[in-house]
């Protein structure tokens, strides 16, 4: 079900619309009104479901070496034991 949503009054929204570079709240078109309305709920309840850690980059990962770093092995002829 979804959130019943909340009309924020002129005073919250004012922060937001100087932030967006619009006019005063009590301006705006109905539709800007919602989002600038949104985006003052978005900040003040924000969702806690997600991530805000940073993530740290995964390791390369290398492969492991066969022995054979000079030279070109041909990976299956190797496992059938067929070096000739």
């Amino acid at each position: 079900m979804r959130p019943v949503p909340v009309h924020l009054p002129d005073e919250a929204l004012e922060p937001v619309c100087r932030a967006m570079g619009l006019p005063s709240p009590c301006d705006l078109p109905p539709a800007v009104r919602a989002a600038v309305n949104a985006q003052a709920h978005a900040q003040r309840e924000p969702n806690p479901r997600v991530r805000r850690s940073p993530r740290v980059p995964a390791r390369p990962v290398h492969q492991a070496s066969l022995g054979f770093d000079d030279q070109c092995v041909d990976i299956k002829r190797r496992a059938a034991n067929d070096l000739d």
